[in-house]
């Protein structure tokens, strides 16, 4: 009865270290889908993630700083489990063909934080955008 219980289980995890060893992907904490128009930003996790995205080139002259409290970063975030369109137009010296740089960070409640909540983050993310413009997509 033993080798029933356990030849399952050794397949099952030699099946679990090829996968990880082949590395397949695995699901981003912030998932961002290119679209015609605007990317999709997606949260996977189970905090609210916020953000910013500027053009890659222009990243390192924009002067901001991340939000350090929920009441602070207001409506910026994405709530756990949904997404937030982000048109081309709004991203910060955004033109056609150009990449975007996606900073993001969450926060975690932490009575030991100077505001009562600590950082994960910020993490950046690029990716490219369209050498065109469609409206709609």
């Amino acid at each position: 009865m033993a080798k029933k219980f356990y030849y399952p289980v050794i397949v099952s995890v030699v099946a679990v270290m090829a996968v990880v060893s082949l590395g397949l992907p695995t699901i981003s904490p912030l998932a961002i889908d290119i679209r015609p128009s605007k990317l999709t930003l997606f949260n996977n996790t189970a905090r609210t993630i916020y953000y910013v995205a500027f053009e890659r080139q222009s990243a390192p002259f924009a002067r901001w700083t991340p939000c350090t409290h929920p009441k602070i970063c207001g409506d910026q975030g994405i709530k756990p489990g949904l997404s937030r369109d982000l048109p081309y137009e709004l991203i910060y010296h955004w033109h056609p063909g150009a990449e975007v740089t996606v900073n993001w960070w969450s926060l975690m409640s932490d009575t030991d934080a100077p505001d009562g909540y600590r950082m994960d983050g910020p993490h950046e993310t690029t990716v490219p955008t369209p050498t065109r413009l469609l409206p709609g997509g």
